[in-house]
């Protein structure tokens, strides 16, 4: 996997137990690094340790993880209840390079590039749920599975969903969130994630 996974997904502790006995992979988009030396394998467990560090200077992209978090919780955590989630979930970061500067968007070779590492992942991880962090990563997400059944939330708003079936017969369910880095209410949000993880 490591030759084609250039950043290595986190994977918790308790992730084979899940939530709610479903393995959950959250899907984000790309790492952005300031020195081409910083891209290294594990980036991504690096960025969730120092998230989950209590002693770690705050840095504005971590509340992008902290509305994720409370969205899948749906309550505010402490510091136990924090590490505890991430430590029962993976996450990976979709794009494989990394980005120069900060909101910059990867190019469609940059999306397609990832297509071989992204099934490696699953293959190896089989998550039960992938919940994938904003719209134009879902868009830009292989067409290489099926629609699933759209998610009907309290207020009428429908959510489109997605499923990768494996070659081992394993099906991974997709859901696209709002990115919860702005705009997103964890409340709305948790609402939706709760009733796909239940439906699963």
């Amino acid at each position: 996997m490591k030759n084609k996974v250039k950043f290595l997904p986190w994977i918790g502790t308790h992730y084979a137990k899940g939530v709610n006995s479903k393995r959950v992979m959250a899907l984000g988009e790309s790492h952005y690094c300031n020195h081409p030396n910083e891209a290294v394998p594990e980036l991504t467990n690096s960025v969730i340790l120092d998230l989950l560090n209590p002693n770690s200077e705050h840095e504005a992209y971590k509340n992008t993880y902290t509305k994720f978090e409370r969205a899948l919780a749906m309550k505010v955590l402490d510091a136990r209840e924090k590490a505890a989630l991430w430590n029962s979930i993976a996450f990976y970061n979709y794009v494989q390079v990394p980005m120069s500067a900060a909101r910059t968007s990867p190019t469609k070779d940059d999306f397609t590039d990832a297509t071989e590492a992204f099934f490696s992942v699953l293959n190896q991880y089989m998550p039960d749920v992938l919940i994938v962090w904003g719209q134009r990563l879902y868009d830009n997400l292989p067409d290489q599975g099926e629609q699933g059944k759209n998610l009907i939330l309290s207020d009428g708003y429908t959510i489109e969903t997605y499923v990768y079936p494996l070659s081992n017969g394993h099906k991974v369910y997709v859901l696209p969130i709002y990115h919860p880095s702005t705009g997103f209410s964890w409340d709305y949000w948790g609402e939706a994630i709760k009733m796909f993880i239940e439906r699963v």
